[in-house]
């Protein structure tokens, strides 16, 4: 009852009119923009230009542009750049590399870099070979200047010997003559050969300066003259040997500059018979062969009959009739025995001096004195001294002296 009653309460209650204002406005703005758009769309619909007018195509439908020779060439000449281009591409690529390995050898196209690296290869062994038979050569042409020069310097020293007579001077000095021609023509061949190029330019980016060419020649070579070397090592056949160290021979002059500055900055004319022989003894010491080896074991050996000239000259210097053989009538100096030392180099001498008045020491010290004036000795000394006889029998006093030799 009470809800009842408070329904019909609210029913009763009066409209407040301004709330009906309110409402009212509210519905009359709604109606204003719905009119508004309304207006506005209808305003978009209108045709502002009239229709398009149609065209008739069959008009145009035969008509071309027209044309333009310039722009026809420019097109062409496109074209054709772009085909050499991509053609050059290909052939350079196939040339100058290996990646289009395949279609070279479909198509049987050479290939520019490997027929490059071919003829490096061929121009190398042409070359090796060649410088195979130049170094031979120059070997024989040596081996002949170091026969001819070993004759020469046992020649000429014995044509500056002192102890040599007069007829053996004449008789070597005939033969270093002649021996001299021989040498000059050996000198002259081998100076031909010596002088040329042994390497030539290759083909390669890798190779383009001459140390570079020279060392890969001078390699190249050696490795054949070792291969040959090699096959040969085990022979016991004696020819077979002999060029066994010929090839090994032949090696060591392989880039033996030494020896070839001399040979070319030598003028073999103005050679004097000392120059000459001094050249010998060079070129033996800078060249390895058979002759040279056994001209240096002879020039390390002593040379005793120049020794035993040198002491018995030095020794007439001293006593006078130390070769007449009057030792036990005059007295004088005599000697015993020779010892010679090769760990010094040095020499012994062993003997005795006679004297009638006394003086054998001042003998013997005239003696040292004169042996130390020679070229030949050095540092000559006498430790002891003894001395024993009469004044009517003679004086006599050993004698053991030490010689340094200067060799």
């Amino acid at each position: 009852m009470a809800q009842s009653a408070n329904t019909a309460g609210k029913k009763q209650m009066p409209e407040n009119p301004l709330d009906s204002k309110k409402k009212a406005q509210k519905t009359e703005g709604a109606d204003l923009i719905k009119s508004i758009v309304s207006t506005e769309t209808s305003k978009g619909e209108e045709k502002i230009l009239e229709a398009a007018p149609e065209v008739d195509l069959s008009l145009v439908k035969d008509l071309v542009p027209h044309k333009s020779v310039l722009l026809l060439l420019l097109k062409t000449f496109f074209g054709i750049l772009v085909v050499v281009s991509v053609i050059s591409f290909l052939f350079f690529t196939s040339q100058l590399s290996d990646k289009l390995d395949f279609a070279s050898s479909t198509f049987n196209i050479p290939n520019i870099s490997k027929e490059l690296v071919s003829s490096n290869s061929e121009i190398t062994k042409l070359q090796t070979s060649l410088n195979l038979y130049r170094y031979l050569q120059i070997k024989a042409y040596l081996d002949e200047f170091s026969f001819y020069g070993d004759s020469y310097m046992k020649n000429y020293e014995i044509s500056r010997s002192q102890t040599s007579k007069n007829s053996d001077i004449k008789e070597s000095a005939e033969i270093m003559a002649y021996l001299t021609d021989n040498l000059r023509d050996s000198f002259d061949n081998l100076k031909d050969i010596i002088v040329k190029d042994f390497a030539v330019h290759l083909f390669s980016k890798e190779l383009n300066d001459d140390a570079s060419l020279q060392k890969l020649f001078e390699d190249q070579l050696k490795t054949v003259l070792t291969e040959r070397a090699g096959e040969l090592a085990d022979s016991t056949d004696p020819q077979a040997q002999r060029d066994y160290k010929n090839n090994i021979h032949t090696t060591n002059l392989i880039g033996n500059t030494s020896l070839r500055n001399l040979v070319i900055q030598t003028d073999f004319d103005a050679f004097t018979e000392e120059d000459l022989y001094n050249f010998i003894k060079n070129m033996n010491s800078i060249v390895v062969n058979n002759l040279s080896t056994i001209q240096t074991v002879k020039e390390s050996r002593i040379r005793w009959s120049d020794i035993i000239n040198e002491i018995y000259l030095r020794t007439v210097a001293v006593d006078s009739y130390h070769s007449e053989n009057y030792f036990d009538e005059l007295g004088g100096i005599q000697y015993t025995s020779y010892d010679f030392d090769s760990s010094g180099p040095s020499i012994s001498i062993v003997g005795e001096t006679k004297r009638f008045d006394t003086t054998n020491f001042t003998m013997i010290v005239n003696l040292i004195d004169e042996l130390n004036n020679s070229d030949l000795f050095e540092n000559a000394e006498m430790h002891s001294f003894s001395k024993s006889g009469s004044l009517e029998s003679g004086y006599t006093a050993s004698v053991k002296l030490n010689l340094g030799l200067i060799w």
